[in-house]
């Protein structure tokens, strides 16, 4: 850390975001891991590295970098990233993180849908928990497409429509109902955003959520290859690491040589999130 950066100040900023979340049981230890996102980046930057290819040298984009947590392990690692992000605080709040390790990071104001990059100038771009939020996901992956590379990667994140227990809600079973009836669920248990004065606030309604069918309908439309991350791995013999019940059944099915479609039924109708690489 810099011996001029003003870290009460910085940890002020968080908090203004933060805050409206304290509804969380774990809100302690979440709030602590959003002051320091850079320090819990270890299984992401491995899992970057392993889909998208050797970071050092690299020139990367994260499209909408949040608080920059990401980004700034992605300089740590030796790569050379660029970001956009939608919100302006977040900007800041980004090029502050940075600025606790001495890293000037290029961080513009921009949306997905308009990525202010010429054609072919990165090697690789991510974009987590970015999809489900723009305004148009097609027109963002069609800019992914134009300032990735040939040959390079892009690897997102993106919401199961039939996810068990929504992500952003945090409530099981709420993605199973028609939206204008969850809107309302979500609403009453006063866990909406709206309900938070936050500038970013969206319904569930609002939100974009895919099965991985539609999703791979829709990548192809804009010329994008999809693979699965979690699936790959289970096809080159790793797994996930998990606890409790969802543990126990993980390795009852690699017990009985059913890894793959045990986990295929499980994203399909249970997971909440999906990892993607995109080509």
């Amino acid at each position: 850390m810099t011996s001029t950066f003003d870290e009460q100040a910085f940890v002020a900023q968080i908090d203004r975001w933060v805050a409206p979340m304290s509804w969380r049981p774990d809100y302690a230890q979440w709030r602590e891991k959003r002051i320091w996102q850079e320090r819990y980046q270890d299984e992401r930057i491995s899992t970057i590295a392993t889909f998208g290819g050797s970071l050092p040298g690299r020139r990367v984009l994260e499209v909408s970098c949040g608080m920059g947590g990401t980004l700034v392990a992605l300089a740590q690692a030796g790569a050379a990233p660029v970001a956009t992000e939608f919100n302006p605080e977040y900007c800041q709040i980004a090029r502050q993180r940075g600025q606790r390790y001495g890293l000037n990071l290029p961080i513009i104001n921009a949306v997905g849908e308009r990525i202010p990059f010429a054609a072919n100038t990165f090697d690789l771009a991510i974009c987590w928990d970015v999809v489900e939020h723009v305004q148009d996901p097609q027109a963002m992956l069609s800019e992914l497409r134009r300032v990735v590379r040939p040959g390079g990667r892009v690897l997102l994140t993106i919401i199961n429509r039939r996810a068990w227990r929504d992500p952003h809600y945090h409530l099981p079973g709420i993605n199973w109902l028609p939206r204008r009836l969850a809107d309302r669920i979500v609403a009453r248990r006063a866990r909406t955003k709206q309900a938070m004065g936050l500038q970013d606030r969206q319904r569930l309604s609002e939100m974009h959520y895919f099965s991985m069918r539609q999703f791979r309908r829709l990548a192809r439309s804009v010329g994008f290859n999809v693979a699965d991350m979690e699936a790959v791995q289970i096809q080159r013999g790793g797994k996930r690491r998990a606890s409790g019940l969802k543990g126990r059944l993980r390795d009852l099915a690699y017990r009985l040589r059913l890894g793959l479609p045990a986990y295929y039924v499980y994203r399909d109708w249970v997971k909440g999130t999906y990892e993607l690489v995109l080509w």
